[in-house]
């Protein structure tokens, strides 16, 4: 059997005492139960989900002070009674629930805990009648069912609530135990793969596997299974009892941490080339996307790390150890590829939340998670063969939804970014346009693969390749005499009668129209 824990909004005993004494004590009046109220709505900050009880006391004892302390004047009685109404159907639906999925109607359901038939009439009216009932008949339902309240549910709590406290574990022992309860995750995992045809756990056939998965089992969990009659325990008795002791566990910084290093770093079956090469055995090079028979055999992990608010960082690691070079390559390439099938199974989580919120389905139907995974295929039907579903009652944590903290994934150089690229562009809100996305994946492709895309000279010449090169030799000046002779030759037919000047004129010393040949020239005088 499963040990009840769960979590609860209030710090302790004593918290729960103080808002039981000032709602039911000997000394309770209208000061101290809205004190009370106040505390009630401090729990419910804390606790969205709270016991159906509380949940229905608070509801109930707001509409009753609201009433009593005449705090709205402009609050008409049409809007009172239909507070009232409201508050004590939903008490109703909360406290025969149990009773009626049973099959029970609510007068049958009413009866077995208690709630007097003229409360259930009072509901029915308010549902389905065309007229509220009276204010009078509304107060005393609201203070009855208050009543039922305090015997049914506070004063029984009483006499049993208690503390539950654990010892602090050195991190040097935490470790061990977050270690262990990973590598129990593991086997859970791979004896849930549908090859292996295991539901409980002496569908296992190889005796001396049995008898290590229950020992594990037993020194994990402890006294939280029954192992007596191993016919009754199945696989997911041990996956929820594992849940429970993670919630307890999972409370440290280091957690992530210690999860990373024993699934990524140590010789885990998750980065398995090994157990890569058995399950998908044609895509050696991970060219294509990794097989559904090799992610179903971590699909149960996957979806622990999921519930327990570990997968953002497991994922934030394996892309690291996609960019660091010192590991083997096929390993980062297979990790990519993990990369591209999460953040593919999110885009789904993604797709299914933004198409919920625009139609008008109830709320309770997020507490079934088959009804969910059918209404999902019934949305998007060709969505069957993907490999990997994570719980669609859980978001896209928002870091990943957020351009501004995957810009350093993109940036920075990775050979591997060209698998999952993509696929995390597309978890960006507000949208990514089209064109952009494209532009991204191309340069990214530029990266990684380089040689693809070769340039027509990689040379560069500076002036040490001028020192280089040899002196001009002699043969070189008799070509460049013959080239200005050449030249000569050209401007004489270029010019025709005209003649080009020679440098060695000084133009200065010539009168204004005429050159400098027709100076005459002066013949030096003989003394």
């Amino acid at each position: 059997m499963l040990m009840p824990f769960q979590i609860v909004p209030w710090y302790n005993i004593e918290e729960w005492y103080e808002v039981y004494n000032v709602l039911y004590g000997p000394n309770s009046s209208l000061a101290t139960k809205q004190k009370g109220l106040d505390h009630l709505l401090i729990w419910k900050a804390r606790c969205p989900t709270l016991p159906s009880a509380i949940e229905s006391t608070l509801t109930l004892l707001e509409v009753h002070l609201q009433d009593e302390n005449k705090c709205n004047q402009k609050c008409s009685d049409y809007i009172m009674r239909l507070a009232y109404s409201s508050s004590l159907m939903r008490f109703v639906n909360h406290m025969v629930d149990s009773e009626t999925s049973k099959g029970l109607n609510f007068f049958r359901a009413a009866k077995n805990i208690g709630i007097p038939d003229w409360i259930i009439e009072l509901r029915h009216d308010t549902a389905h009648s065309e007229k509220l009932p009276a204010i009078e008949q509304l107060r005393d339902a609201c203070l009855i069912s208050l009543e039922w309240l305090q015997k049914n549910y506070w004063d029984k709590h009483k006499q049993c609530i208690e503390n539950f406290t654990i010892e602090k574990i050195q991190d040097g022992e935490l470790e061990n135990k977050i270690e262990a309860i990973i590598n129990f995750c593991l086997s859970l995992s791979i004896c849930s793969h549908a090859r292996c045809k295991i539901n409980k756990i002496t569908d296992i056939k190889d005796i001396t596997m049995r008898d290590s998965l229950v020992n594990d089992s037993k020194d994990l969990l402890g006294n939280c299974v029954d192992f007596s009659n191993l016919e009754s325990v199945t696989l997911q008795t041990l996956i929820d009892a594992m849940n429970i002791k993670a919630k307890r566990l999972f409370n440290t910084e280091i957690v992530s941490q210690c999860v990373n290093k024993v699934l990524i770093y140590e010789d885990s079956p998750f980065l398995s080339l090994e157990v890569h090469h058995l399950f998908d055995y044609y895509n050696f090079e991970f060219t294509k996307s990794l097989s559904k028979q090799y992610v179903q055999c971590f699909e149960r992990l996957l979806e622990f790390l999921h519930t327990n608010e570990l997968l953002q960082d497991f994922v934030l690691e394996l892309i690291k150890f996609t960019q660091d070079e010192k590991n083997c390559n096929r390993k980062r390439k297979l990790a990519a590829r993990w990369v591209s099938t999460i953040l593919q199974a999110w885009r789904r989580n993604q797709q299914f939340m933004e198409r919920l919120k625009k139609t008008e389905t109830k709320d309770v139907i997020l507490k079934n998670k088959n009804k969910i995974k059918s209404l999902y295929f019934h949305w998007y039907p060709n969505e069957k063969e993907n490999s990997l579903f994570l719980d669609l009652r859980k978001t896209v944590p928002k870091d990943m939804t957020n351009i501004t903290f995957i810009q350093p994934i993109i940036s920075a150089y990775n050979s591997n970014l060209t698998y999952f690229i993509k696929d995390l562009l597309h978890l960006v809100r507000p949208r990514l346009p089209g064109i952009v996305i494209e532009k991204i994946c191309n340069l990214a492709k530029v990266v990684a693969c380089p040689e693809k895309f070769p340039v027509t000279s990689s040379r560069i010449y500076t002036v040490d390749d001028l020192k280089s090169i040899d002196p001009i030799s002699s043969s070189d000046s008799d070509t460049i005499d013959a080239s200005k002779n050449n030249a000569n030759e050209e401007c004489k037919e270029r010019f025709g009668i005209w003649q080009v000047a020679s440098n060695n004129f000084d133009w200065s010393l010539c009168p204004l129209g005429q050159l400098p040949w027709q100076l005459p020239h002066t013949e030096p005088m003989e003394t």
